[in-house]
Formats: structure tokens, C-alpha cells, sequence
């Protein structure tokens, strides 16, 4: 009797050992890969970022060259309108930054 216990407790060591390195195993390929992803995807989301930001700033300056072109009360309604716009955005901004936050 104590031989057959003594066998199946061998027996579960052995199972748990190997379940360990399996886990062990497992858990090193996630990270691995993880972070593979993440070294290859982080250069094209700051390059994407970039882009984006150029083609914003390009934006901006065609708007406020065309808002110039007109008289001044038109001036001020085109850019009251643009600061809303804009408004907008940054709350959006806002709100994903807090949700993120949480």
C-alpha cells in the first residue's frame, strides 16, 4: 500500500513538473511574440503619428490662409467656427485620455 502511494506522488510530481515547464514554456512564447509585435508595430504607429501631425499642421495653415483672404467680420465667424471644431476634437481627446487613465 505505502509503495503504491509512493508511486502515485512520483507519478503527480512528474505530471506537475511537466505542467510547470509547459506553463513555464508557454508563458515565454507569449512574451516573445508580444514583444515582437510590439518592436515591429511600434515604429509604424510614431510614423503614422508623424504623418498625421504634418498633414494637420499643413491643414491648419491652408485654413487660416484662406480664413485671412476674407473681411473681418467673415475672419471672425469662420474662426469662431474653426475654434469649435477644434473644441470638439480636444474633447474627444479628452475623453479617451481619461478612459484610458481608469
Amino acid at each position: 500500500m505505502r509503495r503504491d502511494i509512493k508511486v502515485a506522488l512520483e507519478r503527480i510530481r512528474r505530471d506537475m513538473d511537466h505542467a510547470r515547464r509547459d506553463l513555464a514554456s508557454a508563458s515565454k512564447t507569449w512574451v516573445d511574440s508580444t514583444s515582437k509585435f510590439v518592436q515591429d508595430s511600434a515604429p509604424k504607429v510614431s510614423a503614422t503619428i508623424d504623418e498625421t501631425l504634418e498633414k494637420t499642421s499643413e491643414t491648419f495653415k491652408r485654413t487660416m490662409s484662406t480664413i485671412d483672404a476674407e473681411t473681418k467680420t467673415q475672419q471672425v465667424k469662420l474662426l469662431r467656427a474653426y475654434k469649435s471644431f477644434l473644441s470638439r476634437q480636444v474633447d474627444v481627446i479628452e475623453k479617451r485620455l481619461k478612459s484610458l487613465k481608469e
